[in-house]
This record gives structure tokens, sequence and C-alpha cells, in this order.
């Protein structure tokens, strides 16, 4: 090559090198542009109207904060009442209308409300708002299932319970803004309590002006309620339509409707989201979320809730603890779990369920091994023909013949026994349990507030009235008493976990598995979630719709 073809190709070479670089500059630049901007970050969409299915539902209940018992009837009470506190994500207490003191002896609790809580037809919200809506809770005449679990605790509540007064003297209006609850004892878990929408302040006029029982029948288009919404639109057994309300203290949401669509059967609203015409689905049947499990936007979250079995303790065989934990070791959750319920129910170890505080991770309860099983059976009963006659009862509602079928097969495998199966209509079956006239049974607990004392001492606690079985343990009782006396979280923790390993081991209840919520909740859905206690909206004001 010659001096001048060299200086020639160098000089190319140099201007394709130089072009190189200005072009992979340039390829930085367009990597770079790909990082969220100003004009990549999604949008919100221009029709914020949010529609989604009710499920499980035909119609709603009474909207009556004093008498809702049911999630989906709850579902809107949540979103057209609102009150002193809420629960976040994490079932943490937190303020929503007002924030609080605690006196040293956790007796005396005064709250001090935000200015400017109206109802939504304007209306003022004050302390006396609340003496009016927790004592009308009380009253006889209400009816309300919950009020004395609630507000049992509240100085002078029983004796509106019976009648005998209609002044609750453990709730003041210190003044317009501040409120003050005084309990007959300390009450660890009040606050929790407060989270139910029983508290949620009511409008006195609606209900002096249709009564009682009726003004539930006229919550369209008035003010009976300070949450978020209104509702503008109930088309019984359809659906109800909702819009912001405008007197709301709190920030306003971006959505200007919300369409609730009743939908009793699980699968035909799977079906009609799949369709596009719901913007989410949740609720889904086990069946259903098998299908659904790889689906863009599927979440499932367990709930504050224990499937159990109980055994009439005061009769042979299951007043003998050997016999009890028997039938624990033959019981293979985990099978269960997965060839009745396709996975969608986490096989429970513990009574208390995932979420709730004292929830004990890696308690591993009584395993299922067969072969201590059986060794067990036979310290009790070398002769299995000497076994009284078993019936396992269970409400139709609650429990299928094939979960039923399932368990009698694992008995029967595990400790050479038959067991009768027994299907009793749902009435029935509670009324038998009222009278504790179930020898070995099958119970649904859910979680009324997100403490250990709503799932121990209210079901095994010697005294309780929903102790089925009729299980008793000084100790347990002993520990369950010490923690509801105690302030710190972690002390009652620790006491309410030596009280559930008590009632575990000595099969109190033998627990089956703790129940899941599933969704499908796409990602142009902001703002909506599945928790512990079930779909989860939290703040209104953080749901809307983007662009899809």
């Amino acid at each position: 090559m010659s001096r001048h073809h060299e200086v020639a190709y160098r000089h190319y070479a140099f201007l394709v090198v130089t072009l190189l670089l200005i072009l992979a500059a340039c390829g930085n630049e367009t990597t770079a542009s790909t990082t969220p901007t100003a004009n990549s970050i999604p949008k919100s969409a221009a029709k914020q109207i949010l529609t989604f299915p009710n499920v499980g539902i035909a119609d709603s209940d009474p909207l009556d904060p004093a008498l809702v018992s049911d999630q989906n009837t709850g579902l809107i009470v949540n979103m057209i009442y609102s009150g002193l506190v809420r629960s976040d994500i994490n079932l943490n207490v937190v303020p929503d209308q007002a924030t609080w003191d605690i006196s040293a002896d956790d007796r005396v609790y005064t709250f001090h409300l935000k200015p400017g809580i109206a109802f939504s037809d304007g209306t003022p919200v004050t302390a006396q708002t609340y003496v009016y809506t927790l004592t009308r809770a009380l009253l006889p005449v209400v009816e309300s299932s919950m009020a004395a679990l609630f507000e049992g605790s509240i100085v002078g509540a029983n004796d509106v319970i019976k009648g005998k007064t209609k002044i609750l003297s453990g709730v003041k209006a210190l003044d317009n803004q501040t409120l003050r609850i005084t309990l007959t004892h300390s009450t660890p878990y009040f606050l929790q309590m407060l989270t139910d929408s029983l508290f949620s302040p009511l409008n006195k006029r609606i209900i002096d002006e249709y009564g009682q029982s009726d003004w539930p029948n006229h919550v369209v288009g008035s003010g009976v309620g300070t949450g978020p919404f209104m509702i503008q639109e109930w088309d019984r057994s359809v659906k109800m339509v909702f819009v912001p309300n405008p007197y709301y203290y709190g920030d306003k949401t971006k959505l200007t409707q919300v369409n609730m669509i009743f939908t009793n059967d699980a699968t035909t609203a799977l079906n009609t989201y799949r369709a596009g015409q719901y913007d989410f689905v949740w609720n889904m049947t086990a069946a259903d979320q098998m299908t659904a499990v790889g689906l863009p936007g599927f979440t499932r979250n367990t709930q504050l809730e224990t499937d159990a079995l109980f055994f009439n303790n005061k009769i042979p065989p299951f007043d003998n603890v050997f016999v009890r934990q028997a039938f624990a070791y033959a019981t293979d959750k985990v099978t269960l779990a997965h060839a009745v319920f396709y996975d969608s129910v986490v096989p429970a170890q513990t009574i208390i369920p995932p979420g709730m505080p004292g929830y004990q991770q890696n308690n591993v309860g009584i395993p299922y091994d067969k072969n201590m099983a059986k060794t067990l059976l036979q310290t009790i009963y070398p002769d299995p023909t000497t076994i009284p006659p078993i019936t396992f009862s269970y409400s139709s509602s609650t429990a299928s013949p094939q979960e039923a079928a399932a368990l009698q097969k694992m008995w029967q495998d595990a400790l050479g026994i038959q067991v009768t199966l027994r299907s009793v209509e749902t009435t029935a079956y509670a009324d038998e349990l009222s009278k504790h006239q179930i020898q070995f049974g099958f119970t649904q607990w859910n979680a009324d507030f997100p403490d250990p004392y709503d799932c121990l001492a209210l079901n095994l606690f010697s005294t309780a009235a929903n102790n089925y079985g009729g299980w008793s343990n000084p100790d347990f009782d002993q520990a369950v008493t010490q923690a509801d006396k105690v302030l710190s979280s972690g002390t009652r923790d620790l006491l309410y976990n030596q009280a559930e390993q008590i009632a575990i081991q000595e099969v109190g209840w033998l627990p089956l598995d703790h129940q899941t919520l599933a969704a499908i909740i796409p990602s142009w859905v902001h703002g909506v979630s599945v928790n512990a206690n079930g779909l989860y909206f939290g703040d209104w004001s953080q749901v809307y719709l983007l662009q899809h």
C-alpha cells in the first residue's frame, strides 16, 4: 500500500470509528430515553368509572352498620361510612376522623375529631354524634348481634343492653370536637375493635325521620354516612351506583363513579371479567383459581380465618387427650389442601391465622404421622372394636361432602376405624352447636377484629359460649386471662403463644386450613389489592384507572 493510500485509509478508518462512536452515543441516548419520563409514566384513563362485581351476594343486606355481619355487605358499608380509626393494609390501626390519647391505666380513650367532618348531606359530625351512635347500637330495639361484643367493655354498656337505661355513661362529649370513652377494664384490643363499621357515626336526623328499622331503606341519595362515597342508585338484586361524597373530609377520589354489580355465582363473575365487562374480579372459587392462577394480575392472600375440628371432651372416646391427638396425627392437612381445595387454602398448623398478631409461623403443630396416630389410639383402645361409635357432623354450608369423605378416608386408613359422616342443614347445625349436642364436628371461625383474644378466648376459654366441645385447661385459661391484662404487645403475644400451644397439643381444636381470597386485579387498576381482611381499597383517593 502506498503512503498516499495508507494515509487515505487511516483517514477513512478514523471517520468510520468516529461515526461508530457517534452512533454508539446516540444509541446510549436512545437507551436512556426508555427510563421513565414525564411522557412515559402511565397516564390516568380519561374515563374514571370503576366497575366490578360484588361476588357471592344476590343483593345487599340492610346497610345499618350495627347489623352488618357479612363480608359482601361490609364492602358496601366501608364505601359509604367511616369512623374514628381505620386499618391500614397490614391491619395496623391508624387515625381516620380522629387522633387519640390513652390514660395510663388503659381505660380512658380521648378522641380529638378533625374539624369539618360532615355527613354526605352536609350535616356536621360532632362528638355528640358518636355518643348517639354508640348508644343506639346497644338498644334492644336495634337488635344488633355484634354490639355486645364490640362495646361490652364500655362503662354502662350492659345497662343499655338490658334496657335499664338509654344513657351510655361511659361515652361523653367533652365538647364538639372531643369524645371520651371509658372502659370497665383494660382492653388492649379496643382500638382494633374500633375499626369495625359498628362504630361509624350515624345521621340522627335520617333515623328520626324514617325510624330505627326503616331508615336503611332510604340510603339512596341521602346523607347516611361520612365515607368517600354516597349511593346514587340501588337497582335491587342487580347493581349499586356510587358517586363521590361532596362533603368527604379526606382526600377526594379521582373516580367519578363506581358501579358494583351483584353477582351471586363466582364463575359467572370470572367469565364476565374475562369478557372485558369488569375492571377486576375477586372472591374466586377453588376450581376457578386453577385456571386463573397464571393470568396477569392474579393475586391471593390468606384471610383471618381458620377451619377446624372440635371434639366433645365430656364423653368417651374424646374425653381422652390421646384419642384426640391420634385423630390429629391421622389428619393429612397438606393432602387435604391439595386434593380437595386445589391448593387454594393454606394447611393450618396453628389456630391463629397468618396476618394476625401472635401468629407463630414456625410452629409445626401436630404433624401428619400415621404410625404415631395408630400407636396413640391403641394405647387407649388396644381392641378397636371397643371404641364407642363416632359420628362426624358438619354444616352443609361450610364443609363439602368431598372434604368430609377425604377426612373419613384418612382416619380409616391411619386408625383402622370407621367414622360415620353426617351433613346437617345450616340452621339446625347452629342450634346443635349452641346446645353442645355434637360429638365430633367442624367449625369455621372468621375474625371479628385482628387480635388473638377474638380467636382463642372467645372459642376455647373454659366458659366461652363458642367452646362447643367443652374443652378446658386451667393453664390455657390463666395465660389468656393474663394476656388481657397487660399492655405490652410483645408480652401479650408471648402469653397467647403459650395458650395456643396448649390448645394445639391437647387438641382443644384441630386446625385444618386457613382460607384465602383470590382476585385478578390488572396493572391498570391502581390502588386495589387483597389483604388479610379481604378486598382492600385503603385510601380511595389512590384508587383510579390507568390508560390501557
